[in-house]
């Protein structure tokens, strides 16, 4: 499906350079980057439906969710970056 965004200059010239470092066009950067803040926003949302099921988590328990996460995004990161994901 093709659609036509605006952005503003600034954040279209980060856009491209970002893209040009990643070795992808612009539309595959935009459009890996909507998908992963789809995925947050779901992941998110699983957390509040889960939270209002068993109750709110803990500190402790947030904090190790986020280190998790964290891991996960650095290493889907490395996963791209060497797999070129021009593919994507």
């Amino acid at each position: 499906m093709k659609k036509s965004v605006s952005l503003e200059a600034g954040v279209a010239e980060r856009v491209e350079a970002a893209a040009n470092e990643d070795g992808i066009s612009f539309s595959t950067w935009l459009s890996v980057a909507a998908e992963r803040q789809l995925l947050l926003r779901e992941g998110l949302q699983g957390v509040s439906e889960w939270e209002a099921q068993a109750g709110r988590l803990s500190d402790h328990e947030r904090a190790d969710g986020e280190a998790l996460l964290d891991r996960l995004l650095a290493a889907s990161n490395r996963e791209a970056g060497s797999t070129g994901a021009a593919a994507s």
